[in-house]
């Protein structure tokens, strides 16, 4: 998680319920006309009251649920239909806590630290051991822990572009997303299989753009064209592998005979037990670090975590980093819902593409990076109507050029991400005007 200023509240609906979603129209419908009551809270750990982010908050049996942010802060609307209802708490590392809601509540919840194994060892790919076995048995399983059939996601997508802690551009959409599923089996030392995949914008709103933009930047996008920022993020989806990315080889068996192999341990995600690895891939500039967590018992990945640090040739600046530390940073986390594994949360922090690398901020030189963050919502396997090839979205657009009539009902209703603390992004956008009145003026 990104720990900045502006903080994500509540990442919201991580995964939950729609009825019966079977075209965009009916998509918008769902929220107008819906009823629901909120659980607003926090997560905190109970060993020193500090804030668990990433938390996933759920409905047992349901595809309902949200997960937390970076201060273990949520909100999770929930359709007055089902009610009462168990909810259940869970984190890496923590026991699962489940209580009863019926009604608008806010909570404070308490979980359990549960790490019972840590022991790091170093394991090279020369070895059959523990770990070895643990990796290739999960890439084995991916064609079965994971759909091969065409399936429908919906989903919320919100990118912020920042100035250092400072908000620039904010970007917010309901969105639809259909992929193919696998079609080939997997080999040993080869890269699994990319999907094909359409994206559809349901409703968007944006505000205005406070972003810096030098000539570089403009030559930069020029020569290389727009990049849809929304595709970028969904490629974080790392069962699914990419051609020309560093994706294609962090789940290879290759990896293991090239690179050390870190076992850090055992924990808890949920009543699962999960093992914890760790793999640094070096390359020239920069080193790619990635931490898997597999379930104990079907080795599913659950969750997959990277980040792009400076390598040992690395010559620049502190300012040339996000928070100075870093290049890039992803992560995915999946849940099982009907026997196979779906991503219900993906984030990707990265350089501002098309702005200026860095920006002036009170006389001082600072970063401009981009952190978007797409919450899969509600998932169709069977019954859905297909994206038309005229209504996917461009990958070599910017979203922000989107134009769509802004639906302030339909936003009014809509599950989003909040933001923590809830005023710091609008207070940081609105020296002008209103975030509101920034979205309907543009009419988007």
């Amino acid at each position: 998680m990104l720990s900045c200023n502006f903080k994500l509240l509540g990442r919201q609906v991580s995964i939950f319920i729609l009825l019966s979603l079977l075209s965009s129209t009916v998509f918008a419908q769902a929220y107008t006309s819906k009823t629901s009551y909120t659980i607003l809270g926090i997560v905190k750990s109970s060993s020193d009251s500090t804030g668990i982010s990433t938390a996933h908050i759920f409905i047992p049996n349901k595809v309902i649920g949200t997960v937390t942010n970076s201060a273990g802060e949520f909100e999770l609307k929930i359709p007055s239909d089902i009610s009462p209802v168990e909810l259940s708490f869970s984190a890496i590392g923590y026991k699962l806590n489940t209580i009863l809601v019926n009604t608008d509540t806010i909570i404070t919840i308490f979980l359990d630290e549960s790490i019972y194994q840590l022991n790091e060892i170093i394991i090279t790919g020369n070895k059959f051991d523990s770990a070895s076995y643990i990796f290739d048995t999960a890439i084995d399983r991916i064609k079965f822990n994971y759909p091969r059939k065409p399936h429908l996601m919906e989903g919320f997508y919100r990118e912020i572009s920042m100035k250092d802690t400072i908000v620039g551009r904010l970007i917010e959409a309901a969105v639809l997303v259909q992929e193919s599923g696998y079609t080939k089996e997997f080999f040993k030392g080869k890269a699994l299989e990319e999907t094909k995949n359409r994206i559809k914008v349901v409703e968007l709103r944006k505000s205005d753009d406070f972003m810096e933009y030098d000539l570089m930047g403009k030559i930069y996008k020029l020569l290389l064209g727009e990049k849809n920022e929304l595709y970028m993020t969904l490629r974080k989806n790392y069962v699914r592998a990419f051609d020309t990315n560093v994706e294609q080889y962090m789940l290879s068996y290759e990896n293991l005979k090239k690179y050390d192999m870190h076992y850090i341990g055992q924990g808890f995600w949920g009543n699962e037990i999960v093992y914890i690895l760790s793999l640094s891939i070096p390359q020239v500039f920069r080193v790619e670090k990635i931490r898997f967590y597999i379930n104990k018992t079907d080795f599913a990945f659950v969750k997959i975590e990277k980040t792009g640090v400076p390598g040992k040739n690395w010559e620049g600046s502190g300012v040339n980093l996000i928070e100075g530390k870093y290049f890039d940073k992803a992560e995915v986390t999946y849940r099982k819902i009907t026997n196979r594994y779906f991503p219900t949360f993906i984030q990707s922090i990265q350089s501002a593409y098309g702005a200026s690398s860095t920006a002036t901020l009170e006389d001082k030189e600072v970063k401009q990076f981009t952190n978007s963050v797409l919450l899969l919502i509600n998932i169709y396997e069977d019954d859905f109507s297909k994206i038309k090839w005229k209504e996917v979205e461009s990958q070599n657009e910017d979203l922000y050029t989107k134009d769509t009539p802004y639906n302030e009902s339909f936003w009014n209703n809509f599950n989003t991400v909040k933001n923590n603390p809830l005023k710091r992004v609008p207070n940081e956008l609105e020296k002008e005007k209103s975030l509101e009145d920034q979205f309907k003026r543009k009419k988007n």
